[in-house]
């Protein structure tokens, strides 16, 4: 397992276990993770443009507490916009 996998299974997690003070930390490793490791091409801007609406949609979860909402957004939106051998076991 890659360190972003581990890091949305992380994320996920600590929602479910309701460890909330650690969300908005692990919210923003996982948008630097992505842009350090080179899975986001910030020469395509739709791709840009997608990453960019569901970090919004992810940070507006987190500032009206909806967490469940937040683990969905990366379990459906985050996960399917990265690269499949991200999640290739």
């Amino acid at each position: 397992m890659n360190l972003l996998q581990e890091k949305i299974r992380q994320l996920q997690n600590d929602i479910f276990a309701y460890k909330i003070e650690t969300v908005p930390v692990q919210l923003s490793e996982l948008m630097n993770g992505v842009i350090e490791q080179g899975l986001l091409d910030l020469n395509d801007a739709g791709q840009v443009q997608r990453f960019n609406r569901i970090m919004q949609t992810g940070l507006e979860a987190v500032q009206n507490r909806d967490y469940l909402l937040l683990a969905d957004i990366m379990e459906y939106e985050f996960k399917a916009m990265l690269p499949n051998e991200e999640f290739m076991a």
